[in-house]
């Protein structure tokens, strides 16, 4: 961590500002939300991508609480204890510290500065289209309007492979590795292996006994196998809420002959990555090869084509159909934006679609979406470019 003053403090406070004024005019109601919260919100959000770097202890009061790791998590619990089960769709806007104990790389403080929005009642294409030119007019505020955009849809990716029979849990442990699987088609068999000893796909996804006709036989023949095993105490769970489930995994394993398939189709999306509408013109090829209705396009279709309306730059934008931000998070699109520091990417903020978080956190099924920025990776990445502005100016001058 560290101390800011003069100079320093100045661009913080002022690139805050800006930010602020541009999510403001967009009809973004700022709100400020308290730096601690009870390490449940976050955990329950974030499972363990941002649970392992929490500053969390217990107060006084005996109650676990931590610094807030982001702002997403407390802004869509103020919309749960704030607003009504038929609200209209609401905009917050926010700004202000964070804190990580493990942060990026390259040795980033751990107290760092985020900027954002939240979108919380909409689940259409339009809101999506939203999202994504507010996050580029903030850039465009912050002297970054050439940023770059990665664009994933995980709500296509999870429809494409929920038409094969996937599980839940299955669809979860593909998206997770589409990367390794866009770079290296032989991944499929070794996906495969850990799948099975995961015990996510199985060859046979029903239990059979001999002598066994239906599952109340089933379930009562596992409690008198487990026995005394049991009948000890185990948390909050019943002898017989344990042997549901177990029944309920053997029975949402997926076969190997469908996980493949599945893999198949996903590795060959997973490797479409370009402008949006070269993309979307292969992947309806790729999809009109397989079982899966072409239909699953539609949303992703009828999004790029609001973002050409509304002016979106296309030389900037990036269809990529294995990016998979935060997997267990996010539920559709998805985004990055990111410049250059040579031939490095350097990261500036993302975001995307999480229409679970709501319900997650005790509220009613409202889909919602939103974006932060780092304030201090926008301050980095201008005095890149500014530097390599100013290499090219003394390289022009040497040559005239």
């Amino acid at each position: 961590m560290r101390d800011l003053s003069g100079v320093d403090l100045d661009r913080v406070n002022s690139l805050r500002a800006s930010l602020g004024g541009v999510m403001s005019a967009a009809g973004y109601v700022p709100i400020e939300t308290p730096i601690l919260e009870q390490v449940e919100l976050f955990v329950r959000k974030s499972g363990g991508d941002i649970s392992s770097s929490l500053y969390s202890f217990t107060d006084p009061g005996g109650v676990k609480i931590s610094l807030r790791p982001e702002f997403t998590s407390s802004v869509i619990r103020h919309y749960v204890e704030t607003s009504r089960s038929d609200a209209a769709p609401a905009r917050f806007s926010y700004g202000g510290p964070v804190f990580r104990h493990d942060y990026g790389d390259g040795g980033a403080y751990r107290q760092f500065t985020q900027a954002g929005a939240e979108f919380v009642g909409d689940a259409s294409p339009e809101a999506d289209a939203e999202i994504l030119s507010l996050a580029l007019d903030c850039l465009k505020s912050a002297g970054l309007g050439g940023a770059v955009f990665t664009i994933g849809h995980l709500g296509l990716v999870h429809k494409v492979l929920e038409s094969f029979g996937l599980s839940e849990p299955v669809k979860l442990f593909v998206i997770a590795n589409m990367g390794e699987l866009a770079r290296d088609e032989s991944e499929i068999s070794d996906l495969l292996d850990r799948a099975q000893a995961n015990g996510l796909v199985n060859d046979d996804n029903e239990l059979q006994f001999n002598g066994v006709e239906n599952d109340e036989q089933a379930q009562r023949m596992l409690l008198t196998l487990f026995g005394d095993s049991l009948a000890a105490p185990l948390g909050r769970r019943t002898p017989e809420q344990i042997v549901a489930r177990l029944m309920r995994k053997a029975r949402d394993a997926t076969d190997p002959e469908s996980f493949t398939n599945a893999v198949s189709v996903a590795v060959e999306l997973s490797r479409l990555n370009g402008p949006p509408p070269e993309v979307l013109d292969a992947a309806a090829r790729v999809l009109s090869g397989s079982s899966v209705r072409s239909d699953v396009l539609d949303g992703l279709k009828a999004m790029v084509d609001l973002l050409d309306r509304l002016g979106f730059p296309s030389d900037q934008t990036r269809l990529d159909l294995s990016f998979a931000r935060g997997v267990a998070y996010y539920t559709g699109m998805v985004f990055e934006a990111h410049v250059m520091n040579g031939d490095r990417k350097v990261a500036i903020g993302g975001g995307g679609r999480y229409d679970d978080l709501v319900q997650a956190l005790g509220g009613a099924d409202v889909p919602a979406l939103g974006f932060a920025f780092t304030i201090e990776q926008i301050l980095a990445a201008n005095e890149t470019l500014s530097d390599d502005q100013g290499a090219a100016t003394k390289r022009s001058q040497g040559n005239v």
